[in-house]
């Protein structure tokens, strides 16, 4: 691609760039000020209050109250658990 149609690109590109470091700015400062969990462990505990979807791509769902990568927003029946897969009765 040259001329005309790579000086269409950049500036989707350039947005690209910025969301991703925006993005991993902003699971990353949160984790540095947790004092509880290690530092990779803070990122994925902060990464996992996103959505159960990434919880789960992080490897911290289920996850329990009073652990990594809980998050009463995602504790849909308020039993304790939270991302689990199969809603308790």
């Amino acid at each position: 691609m040259s001329g005309r149609g790579a000086r269409r690109l950049v500036p989707y590109l350039v947005v690209l760039a910025v969301s991703a470091v925006g993005l991993a700015v902003g699971a990353i400062l949160p984790a540095l000020r947790h004092p509880i969990y290690p530092l990779g462990l803070a990122v994925r505990h902060q990464v996992a209050g996103w959505h159960c979807a990434a919880a789960r791509l992080v490897g911290l769902a289920p996850s329990y109250r009073g652990g990594p990568g809980y998050w009463p927003a995602r504790d849909a029946d308020l039993d304790g658990i939270a991302c689990e897969a199969w809603p308790r009765r």
